[in-house]
């Protein structure tokens, strides 16, 4: 299974660099002509391998290419919004759109994890609350409070003491 992760994971650092290598060389081209490929190539080879490795860490390898692809598209917006609208400099808002698309990726995922395992807690929690008002042989609303008797809560050897008293 490890070694099935691993396979995927050259491919999309190359599918990855040659995708932001396009990207990057379409945005900056028509302002910086043959200038751009000195640009292009080392940040294209930077970030996808750096993509590729966190989406590889981040999650599961189902959704590595899903992450993968959220995670470029993001840092395209970013790129395009720094680059073309705020006419910040080139090798400026490729570092600025990276740090902004990872970051905004990451913590997209982080909680989302978190909302699922709130989740699947919340789910465990009331499908235990339900059963154990079955296993009571009282089938209640879980809103319901049931009375206790507050003898209940002791531990066994003073409910035993405690009961003897009453009867007494």
């Amino acid at each position: 299974m490890l070694l099935r992760v691993w396979q995927d994971v050259p491919v999309l650092v190359m599918v990855s660099m040659l995708a932001y290598f396009c990207f990057l060389e379409q945005l900056l081209v028509s302002d910086m002509g043959p200038r751009a490929l000195a640009i292009s190539l080392p940040f294209s080879c930077v970030l996808g391998l750096l993509s590729s490795m966190i989406a590889s860490t981040m999650v599961s390898k189902s959704y590595i290419w899903a992450y993968a692809s959220f995670q470029f598209a993001i840092v395209i917006l970013f790129a395009h919004i720094f680059y073309a609208v705020l006419n910040v400099n080139s090798i400026l808002s490729v570092l600025l759109s990276s740090f902004t698309g990872f970051g905004i990726a990451i913590s997209t995922n982080s909680l989302l994890v978190e909302y699922l395992r709130w989740r699947a807690s919340h789910r465990h929690l009331q499908s235990s609350l339900s059963a154990q008002h079955v296993n009571n042989g009282v089938l209640m609303h879980p809103n319901h409070q049931q009375q206790r008797d507050p003898i209940d809560d002791l531990p066994v050897v003073m409910q035993q003491e405690t009961r003897t008293q009453e009867v007494v």
